[in-house]
């Protein structure tokens, strides 16, 4: 049995959406990585960090 033009369209769509929903978690698991790397770079060797101000 085939599939109407709706049906079609709205399978296309469905993984088009799919699709982008798994790039944007691959991005967001990429930056984690990312903002953790720099949450390690921006402690000193005392354990103070960068934005804080020295006292």
């Amino acid at each position: 049995m085939h599939q109407s033009r709706k049906e079609q369209g709205m399978e296309r769509t469905a993984r088009r959406l799919i699709h982008a929903d798994r790039r944007e978690a691959l991005i967001w698991s990429q930056l984690e990585g990312d903002i953790e790397a720099a949450e390690e770079w921006a402690v000193t060797p005392m354990g103070t960090k960068h934005d804080q101000p020295s006292k």
